[in-house]
């Protein structure tokens, strides 16, 4: 017998040597979990996570965060993947995220699995991004900037306009009286190209939206107008603000 036929799995099968946050590609996102080895530590955190979790499912608690710290290169984005995974329990390769888990008998508690299990069940919506991967350059001066690339994430999601917070909450209002593919339907036909691949030069297309809102009788035309106008003035402040941050960057030690 050679050494390599006493291990279950192929020694010579390609692994992903770096984990990234944002890296979905499903035979990726099976590799993870068909490789993760559950540690007696790992046991702990999985159990302390899912028994937390359990208590937002079963009732009401005001501790909704959690925060996890370790050294570099100690497995923290890793855990955080596996847990998004496990929380979607979406469909992967095969067979479902948590799957994984039950089939390799990676947990070896009972109760913690009934927890994981009781979590999978539970429709979640899961939003896996990088933090700086999704903000601006200049961002590290904005004491707001990690509630503003939640908000950004969260538009984005959602199917909203990320990149402008007025825009997603005009479109938010839309969806929520079920006229925003009227909307969309009507300012195609207006102005000739799809509402999400024009909305980003807002700027230049104020005036068809102004003729579109006040056609669909969402709003006066005078509403749309000063609306329009408070929206591109917001966004003016926005862009000067990243532009003096960008400076004083450039001009600091």
């Amino acid at each position: 017998m050679l050494i390599k036929d006493m291990f279950r799995k192929r020694i010579d099968r390609e692994l992903q040597g770096v984990i990234i946050v944002g890296q979905g590609e499903e035979t990726n996102v099976a590799q993870e979990l068909e490789e993760y080895v559950v540690t007696k530590e790992l046991q702990r955190h999985f159990a302390d996570f899912f028994a937390a979790y359990k208590k937002g499912i079963i009732g009401t608690t005001p501790k909704m965060g959690v925060w996890i710290s370790g050294f570099f290169g100690s497995g923290k984005s890793h855990f955080l993947k596996i847990l998004s995974y496990l929380l979607k329990n979406q469909i992967v390769g095969d067979k479902k995220a948590l799957d994984y888990f039950i089939d390799d008998e990676k947990i070896a508690d009972p109760m913690v699995l009934a927890d994981m299990q009781l979590a999978a069940e539970t429709p979640t919506d899961v939003i896996l991004f990088n933090i700086d991967s999704k903000s601006s350059s200049t961002s590290k001066q904005d004491k707001a900037a990690i509630v503003n690339v939640f908000l950004k994430v969260f538009n984005d999601m959602q199917g909203f306009c990320g990149s402008m917070p007025h825009l997603a909450d005009l479109e938010r209002r839309l969806s929520d009286e079920g006229r925003l593919d009227e909307f969309r339907a009507t300012f195609e036909e207006e102005y000739g190209s799809a509402w999400e691949d024009s909305r980003q030069d807002f700027d230049f297309i104020q005036d068809t939206v102004v003729d579109v809102l006040s056609a669909m009788g969402f709003m006066s035309e005078s509403a749309a107008r000063n609306w329009c106008e408070k929206a591109v003035e917001l966004n003016k402040h926005r862009g000067l603000r990243k532009a003096r941050q960008g400076v004083y960057r450039q001009e600091g030690p």
